[in-house]
């Protein structure tokens, strides 16, 4: 009976540290758009920083891609060969906590390209960004998003690796650890005809909507410490009982 009642008291210990950990590690979001929000005009690499800056963060901007039309919804479409055409925006990471990131978006429409087309999201950090120091997201170039721009101490740099969208309905979360001290995150769709053939192929329709970004920190030192605390009474609880035993 009372190992019984031993055993139980070690699992409520657990349950408690498990519970606490998990209400620090709730998700925030941070972003979120059913691309009603305004947006620039099309342009093939669109700065962040400098001091005439193209973008401004929040504004979504796109290359033979607008966002907004067709129903307040981001259509990416591309009916040529060798082309390499998407929409991005460029969002301000203040405020944010170090953790993880978790973009979700509905894929409302897909219609599959041919010959090697792809569609995908990839995201992009950038720090050293000021009144002289630029970088921009190039939606001209292929067979990636290939960012160029980047000036003085200025950086860009991939967030993970492209995430590719094969239908409609899947809106896997697409996920990217952020380390709480680049100021800004690109987020990218992006089609992909790759065939130099002409009339050889086509790229894929794509209709997003509802995107969101979450971020879920990382557990506090102080919850690190309860956590260690808590597995440390469980095993001296443990060697007490064995010893009572012996």
């Amino acid at each position: 009976m009372k190992n019984r009642i031993l055993r139980l008291k070690n699992i409520a210990c657990a349950a408690v540290i498990v519970l606490m950990m998990a209400g620090n590690a709730s998700a925030a979001l941070v972003y979120s758009t059913d691309f009603t929000t305004s947006y620039t005009t099309s342009n093939a690499a669109l700065d962040l920083g400098g001091a005439t800056p193209d973008v401004v963060a929040g504004d979504w901007f796109g290359s033979s891609q607008t966002p907004g039309v067709a129903g307040d919804v981001l259509t990416l479409g591309i009916l040529g060969d060798n082309r390499f055409r998407g929409s991005g925006v460029w969002l301000d990471t203040t405020g944010w906590a170090t953790g993880l990131v978790t973009v979700e978006v509905d894929v409302t429409s897909y219609t599959a390209g041919t010959d090697g087309a792809t569609t995908f999201f990839q995201a992009y950090a950038a720090t050293g960004v000021d009144a002289t120091n630029l970088v921009s997201l190039d939606l001209h170039s292929g067979p990636d998003v290939d960012p160029t721009g980047s000036t003085g101490t200025a950086t860009i740099s991939a967030l993970g690796s492209d995430q590719l969208i094969t239908g409609a309905g899947t809106d896997v979360p697409f996920t990217f650890n952020f380390n709480g001290t680049d100021q800004f995150v690109g987020l990218v769709f992006a089609n992909n005809n790759p065939n130099v053939t002409p009339n050889a192929n086509t790229g894929a329709t794509v209709v997003l909507d509802n995107l969101t970004v979450d971020v879920t920190a990382v557990p506090e030192p102080s919850s690190v410490a309860l956590f260690l605390g808590g597995i440390g009474v469980l095993a001296m609880r443990r060697r007490r009982h064995l010893k009572a035993a012996a």
